[in-house]
């Protein structure tokens, strides 16, 4: 009971934020960057508030590109902090959406979603995290939940998003001062993505015969 008035309480200031700032998140929705970035230029206060707002909404249903997110933040605290801030609340977005999905929405998700991928999420926890990361092709919200209805242990899935989401949003930050493109952004987290699945596989390999020769030395 007490798990879903908290629930209810942090929806309903949400959603209370939200109304209070329709304008601002309308514009965003219209992805007109230049008035959203003018606004919230005068009020820094704002700017946490609503990014991380922003960043709650972008794990929970991934209706908002992450690079509009990203656009807002480096061009309004710079390169640096605007990186860093993305970052870090995407990460705290990603652990709460985690955490609602296995404490609150548990039952209801996997009624939606089955539960045939969830073998393979067990075997490979972190690796399915961060490996849905760093390739943009899966929506962060799908990662989140699936995540969060699995075996998955909190520290693996927080690890493996703070890693993968390190190296995504660093790439995606150098797209608004045009120092990478989104063509070269996808071509360049492909090469990264199989370099990262060639180390993953060797070490799974290295681990099995390590495992192998131990279990034969006991014998």
């Amino acid at each position: 009971m007490q798990k879903k008035i908290l629930m209810l309480l942090v929806l309903l200031i949400v959603v209370t934020f939200i109304g209070l700032n329709s304008e601002i998140f309308t514009m965003i929705w219209n992805s007109d960057l230049e008035s959203v970035i003018t606004i919230l230029t005068e009020n820094l206060l704002l700017t946490f508030v609503v990014t991380f707002v922003l960043m709650i909404i972008q794990n929970s249903f991934t209706v908002i590109p992450l690079i509009l997110l990203l656009t807002i933040n480096v061009t309004i605290f710079g390169f640096a902090f605007g990186y860093l801030w993305s970052w870090l609340t995407s990460v705290v977005a990603s652990g709460t959406i985690f955490y609602a999905a296995r404490h609150w929405f548990q039952s209801l998700i996997l009624r939606k979603m089955g539960t045939d991928w969830q073998e393979s999420v067990k075997d490979h926890g972190f690796m399915y995290v961060f490996t849905g990361r760093i390739f943009p092709f899966i929506p962060t919200s799908l990662i989140n939940l699936a995540a969060g209805v699995s075996s998955v242990t909190f520290k693996d899935f927080l690890m493996a998003t703070a890693l993968g989401n390190l190296i995504y949003f660093f790439f995606l930050s150098l797209i608004p001062y045009g120092l990478l493109s989104v063509e070269m952004n996808q071509y360049t987290l492909i090469a990264l993505g199989f370099l990262l699945l060639t180390f993953f596989l060797l070490y799974k390999r290295f681990k099995k015969k390590k495992n192998l020769s131990l279990f034969k030395k006991n014998r």
